[in-house]
């Protein structure tokens, strides 16, 4: 048996509740066949926290072909804790012990502009490319002043559509026992993302390797989703998994996360467990109600609004061929004028905002300027990818190119990866039309991860964006840093 724990923020269930009283912790417990006790303890003294999920297999029983050792997660929540301050959370059952040390999230941000906010930026993490566990040695970069605050996930955490040539059985019982071991790899360790998940208190959100490729739609290489029976099949298993490994709890599939930290509100969308396949939606109508409940409240007070999501409200849509091939884009869905338009009445109503995303392979800053006033309406932090995936057949051809390059002085220090889109000159211009023109500030090509630091600047918030650059070279891993972007009050 072994134990894992990982914190995790509370997530707001009404307007204005302080995120720093409270603290979840996730428990994973592997290798048993049931669920032992466990008893906690709260830096040294025993203590009970409040239940939110009870430790339970993460495949139910019909889905568990005998008593055979598994995973087990739950979700409990700590409350009247201080804010800003270091706990050490134990866990103890059948003599085994595990414990973590966190520091609870801060009521607002830091008067202090020397003492900004941090918040770690992580997307695309393929497990079998990571062999050297340099996505866990960035945590090492981070250790004092620049250790996360506040981690986002941002989608395709695992791969479960992963290698290419797996031949997937199409059975809900034997995916389930597939997927449980991605989820496992990348969250007991070693390596991993374990110690991403365990430097700070971490949310999550899925994109479509959650699931698979393009999903809820086919995918060419994954047969298991030529049918709507197979898709079906599919997704009941991957939900399963992302419910016991992901899923801030008590939320459901396709809730957002909302976080105040006043002047800072976090909106974290899930715009891919809910897709539909007639592209009718990427967010359910009960999503869409909260973010313009949320949208008026930033507005309203004054809160600088930070929006993340699986893709990038730049992407534009794309035609049913790339679309069935690649991904479609949030454009490509009915519902993508309604949350466009949602968001941009924050800068209309004089707030910029903040959009982060990842899922493209590589990382830009950008912004958009309100033409009609000539101010910084929007900007957008992709971080992406923390480990790149595998392309068979690709990346051997890039290889090849690389190393013919490299004989005449031209290597590659990214062979496999590409460089940045420029954004389209206008922001969403089929719903907008020409009101806000992009501008890229940066691009940045490689494995990596962002860090976002958020300081006091007056009435508004100052942005630091730097980029941790993930390789096997030291010198390539020097952090790039950009801005500050601006966040004021228009």
């Amino acid at each position: 048996m072994e134990i894992r724990l990982y914190p995790r923020p509370a997530p707001a269930l009404a307007a204005h509740q302080a995120a720093g009283d409270r603290l979840q912790i996730w428990i994973g417990v592997f290798g048993v066949a049931g669920a032992p006790p466990v008893q906690w303890f709260l830096s040294g003294t025993p203590i009970t926290p409040a239940t939110i999920a009870a430790l339970h297999s993460v495949r139910p029983p019909e889905h568990v072909p005998s008593a055979s050792p598994r995973a087990f997660t739950g979700l409990y929540e700590f409350t009247g804790l201080q804010p800003e301050t270091s706990y050490t959370i134990m866990a103890q059952s059948e003599g085994q012990q595990a414990s973590i040390a966190v520091r609870t999230l801060p009521n607002q941000l830091p008067p202090d502009s020397n003492k900004p906010f941090h918040v770690l930026l992580v997307s695309c993490y393929y497990q079998p490319e990571d062999r050297n566990e340099l996505v866990s040695a960035v945590i090492g970069q981070l250790n004092g002043a620049l250790k996360p605050n506040l981690t986002l996930l941002l989608g395709d955490q695992v791969y479960l559509d992963l290698p290419t040539l797996t031949d997937y059985e199409d059975d809900t019982t034997w995916l389930a026992e597939w997927f449980e071991r991605s989820y496992v790899r990348n969250w007991q360790g070693p390596g991993g993302l374990r110690a991403i998940l365990s430097s700070a208190p971490c949310i999550s959100i899925p994109d479509d390797h959650e699931y698979w490729n393009n999903a809820p739609h086919s995918s060419l290489v994954v047969g298991n989703t030529q049918s709507a029976e197979g898709r079906q099949r599919w997704r009941t298993a991957a939900d399963m998994l992302y419910r016991g490994f992901q899923l801030p709890l008590p939320l459901q599939l396709g809730d957002p996360f909302i976080l105040d930290i006043p002047p800072l509100s976090f909106f974290l969308a899930d715009s891919r467990s809910q897709r539909t396949e007639s592209r009718s939606q990427s967010m359910t109508p009960q999503a869409r109600h909260r973010l313009q409940a949320w949208c008026n409240r930033v507005a309203e007070e004054g809160l600088f609004g930070v929006f993340a999501t699986g893709q990038s409200l730049y992407d534009e849509p794309v035609g049913n061929v790339k679309g069935s091939v690649v991904d479609y884009s949030l454009s490509n869905y009915g519902d993508y004028p309604e949350i466009i338009r949602l968001l941009m009445s924050i800068p209309d109503r004089g707030q910029p905002i903040l959009c982060l995303t990842g899922d493209v392979h590589w990382g830009r800053v950008a912004k958009c300027v309100d033409i009609k006033t000539g101010r910084d309406a929007f900007y957008e932090v992709i971080s992406s990818p923390s480990a790149l995936v595998s392309s068979v057949g690709f990346d051997e051809l890039k290889k090849v190119g690389d190393f013919f390059g490299g004989l005449f002085g031209k290597s590659d220090p990214w062979p496999r990866h590409p460089n940045s889109d420029t954004p389209p000159d206008f922001l969403a211009q089929q719903v907008l039309n020409k009101q806000y023109r992009s501008q890229e500030l940066y691009g940045q090509p490689g494995d990596q991860a962002v860090l976002l630091s958020f300081s006091r600047a007056g009435y508004g918030v100052d942005v630091r964006v730097t980029y941790y650059p993930i390789h096997e070279d030291a010198q390539l891993r020097r952090p790039i840093t950009v801005g500050p972007l601006h966040l004021r009050p228009l």
